[in-house]
């Protein structure tokens, strides 16, 4: 199946070689001293505008909307079909490994707070203190073990070894990072902490909301267990997040959002409560 889709408008980006094409090149805002003038956009790090192309392809498939695994009409199995689909394209974005699992979520804030939800029983979390805070506070059920900050990536990852190292009990643990800060743009040895991670029977989780829109990001290659970022950071419609990696502790919990998606079968107790019946997946 498959739903027009629009060209790119080159003709907004032309004024500036090498400029990405994108939403608001047009826009004009007012002056304190009045006047206006074009609006130059400098808070990317916070959020990026949508590409002109991103933009053009939603609204070409609006028409085409249909209920997402709600329905048997030929809309919704369309728009079924190209959200399944979509999942392929950010797992090879990723370069996910076969049995990882891409799950859509609001933001990098919603895609490490579902990840919160299922830790195993006992999981203590390792976050260094100068993550950002949808890094630093999601784990509130957990036992959480703050790091200080590092001033070197090499001081970094001894910091995590002997963190991992002294835990006691031995039990199981997640390492959350960055890949790249949002305040200084430095790029954090992710690929060494997913090591030192691995080496001391700890799982990883990469917070890649600032790293994907401008460098590769490699699930096999980096050898992390979860990525998440945001679509709003990479230059498409705000409202939408992914959270990709290992499927075991996400299919071990119950749904992290209760309601009609998530259940398969709701019947009413004798003693007036519910009984629910999940999906598997």
């Amino acid at each position: 199946m498959s739903v027009p889709t629009a060209a790119a408008d080159q003709s907004l980006c032309r004024e500036i070689p090498g400029a990405l094409p994108v939403l608001g090149r047009d826009v004009t805002v007012p002056l304190v001293t009045g006047g206006e003038v074009s609006y130059a956009a400098l808070d990317y790090a916070a959020s990026a505008p949508a590409l002109q192309r991103v933009w053009d392809d939603v609204a070409a498939y609006a028409p085409y909307y249909g209920s997402v695994h709600r329905g048997a009409g030929y809309l919704s199995q369309l728009s079924t079909d190209l959200f399944e689909n979509s999942r392929v394209t950010v797992a090879e974005f990723l370069g996910c490994r076969a049995d990882d699992q891409v799950i859509f979520t609001r933001s990098t804030t919603d895609s490490l707070n579902l990840l919160a939800a299922v830790l195993p029983a006992d999981c203590e979390v390792f976050v260094f203190e100068t993550e950002h805070h949808a890094s630093l506070l999601p784990w509130r059920d957990a036992r959480v073990t703050y790091l200080n900050a590092p001033r070197t990536p090499g001081e970094a990852v001894r910091t995590l070894e002997r963190a991992l190292a002294g835990r006691d009990p031995y039990g199981p643990a997640l390492v959350c990072v960055t890949g790249a800060s949002n305040v200084t743009g430095e790029l954090w040895p992710v690929r060494e902490l997913a090591a030192a991670a691995h080496a001391h029977g700890a799982r990883i989780v990469l917070d890649a909301a600032q790293l994907a829109p401008h460098h590769p990001v490699d699930i096999q290659d980096l050898d992390v267990d979860w990525v998440a970022f945001s679509g709003h950071k990479l230059y498409a419609p705000f409202g939408s997040g992914v959270l990709a990696g290992r499927a075991d502790w996400l299919q071990g919990s119950e749904p992290y959002l209760a309601g009609g998606g998530a259940s398969r079968k709701v019947a009413r107790r004798a003693d007036g409560g519910v009984d629910v019946e999940w999906h598997d997946s």
